[in-house]
């Protein structure tokens, strides 16, 4: 009890301050909201560039060492902004076309030769011997009824605008201007400072030095291998699909396997979302169920191989996570998160592990051969 009332100024003191440090951070936390992705993003480009950063400065030396984050900013704006633009508008043209051609096939006079080439088809819905001749009055009705779903002028009119956007003027959305503005000022403070800013961190924290940098250098590996890893693996897939597409007549080929690139980072559904309409696509509409049939089984096996043969050994092997629990956090992530928890699911997952691995070696050495004694 005397012991307590002798450290009371104490402990009143470091209530106070902890108090306000708390009420401090709750408060800068909404001043610095906008920033938030912006700061994450910057920091997710910085931690998986950092080696590339490193060599760039002792490539240029001492002297002209400084012209490094100047260097790796312009590269990293050329390599994200440039390939982007080019994807993009490629993306949205073949869009265009895609949108026609659907548009075209919808019409009463497709439909009823397509009907007319796939006698199972209609065999398989009806058999109804008056069908041929209420066809046209059916269709008119559905069409009527689903007006709203089937009007491809709109989404024509819009991919139209986007690309007179991208090929023309250049008015960007503000919040996509704000974002991709601060988020490359960030990324130059971080190449710029982020020494200091490692060092500061790691000075002021109470662990053995070498247990730090197992740490840092543990989740740096984990955050360049969960961006790289499915970076490299979605790319595989989409110029698999890409090749796959070269054997058939099927038009808008990139657009196709850009699909399959960004579907192939979702667990299970995948290039399904491509392979298995283009087969449908091959054997219903271009009466080709041989190519239909052998292009949905070359997708599905190019997805399998990758998915279950490659990428554990790129991703599994590296983070040292159970291949399920990365399959739940990326499924977890995509419901939380939308598209960015394909990056936030697995790295949260790797951190905790991380951790948790530090917090066992921790604990053996405890304060042993500590900074502060």
């Amino acid at each position: 009890m005397t012991k307590w009332l002798e450290n009371k100024n104490v402990i009143i003191v470091y209530i106070i301050l902890a108090s306000l440090f708390v009420a401090t951070c709750f408060t800068l936390f909404f001043v610095f909201k906008p920033y938030l992705w912006a700061a994450f993003l910057a920091l997710l480009f910085y931690l998986t560039t950092r080696k590339l950063h490193k060599r760039l400065r002792n490539l240029l030396g001492v002297k002209i060492a400084f012209l490094s984050p100047y260097i790796m900013v312009i590269v990293m704006l050329a390599g994200v902004f440039v390939p982007s633009y080019l994807i993009l508008s490629t993306i949205i043209r073949e869009s265009l076309n895609l949108v026609s051609y659907v548009r075209n096939q919808l019409s009463e006079e497709s439909i009823v030769s397509l009907l007319l080439n796939s006698p199972m088809l209609t065999d398989f819905f009806t058999e109804n011997e008056f069908f041929w001749i209420k066809l046209p009055a059916l269709y008119r009705e559905y069409v009527g009824q689903h007006m709203d779903v089937l009007n491809l002028d709109s989404i024509y009119s819009l991919l139209k605008n986007s690309s007179g956007f991208l090929l023309g003027s250049m008015e960007l959305p503000g919040t996509i201007v704000f974002n991709a503005f601060f988020t490359f000022i960030l990324l130059f403070f971080f190449y710029k400072e982020g020494n200091r800013m490692e060092h500061a961190l790691f000075v002021n924290l109470p662990f053995p030095q070498e247990i730090e940098e197992r740490l840092g250098r543990r989740i740096e590996e984990a955050i360049r291998t969960v961006m790289l890893g499915n970076l490299f693996i979605a790319l595989l897939q989409g110029a698999l699909i890409y090749v796959l597409l070269l054997f058939t007549s099927v038009s808008n080929k990139f657009l196709l396997s850009s699909i399959a690139t960004i579907f192939s980072l979702i667990p299970v559904i995948g290039t399904s979302v491509v392979w298995l309409p283009v087969g449908i696509y091959l054997g219903l509409v271009q009466n080709a169920w041989s190519y239909g049939i052998l292009f949905m089984i070359g997708g599905a096996s190019a997805y399998l191989i990758l998915e279950n043969l490659v990428k554990p050994k790129i991703l599994d092997k590296k983070l040292k996570t159970h291949p399920f629990l990365i399959f739940l956090s990326l499924i977890g992530g995509l419901q939380e998160f939308g598209v960015a928890g394909i990056i936030i699911g697995p790295m949260a997952l790797t951190l905790i592990i991380i951790l948790w691995d530090f917090w066992k070696i921790f604990k053996e050495t405890g304060f042993q051969n500590s900074k502060n004694g």
